[in-house]
């Protein structure tokens, strides 16, 4: 999950959803991502929360300047068939790297 606080405007349209969207395929994983929405001082929070599948499609979205929840049907399988699965996430190493996160 990222937790986002993401105003009107901030980003180039479309440019944050596809970053995410691409890390999500990237690794196989499922993504939320929950902005705040409505106005603080000088900022709108634009919503627009939204899920992506580890095939970086997006699966829910949020609407624009609304508070809502936002409910998807996730299929968790999804994440082991995914093209990172299948492709690049057999062939890790972990023992070579173990030692970057202080497992000795």
């Amino acid at each position: 999950m990222i937790p986002q606080a993401g105003t009107t405007g901030e980003w180039p349209e479309g440019l944050y959803e596809a970053e995410v969207r691409v890390a999500a395929f990237q690794n196989g994983y499922f993504v939320a991502l929950c902005n705040r929405v409505g106005r603080e001082g000088a900022m709108e929070f634009a919503g627009e929360s939204f899920v992506c599948g580890p095939d970086g499609r997006v699966l829910a979205r949020a609407g624009s300047g609304v508070e809502e929840v936002l409910i998807a049907d996730l299929d968790l399988a999804a994440a082991e068939r995914s093209h990172a699965r299948r492709l690049f996430l057999k062939h890790r190493r972990p023992e070579l790297y173990g030692e970057w996160f202080g497992n000795r």
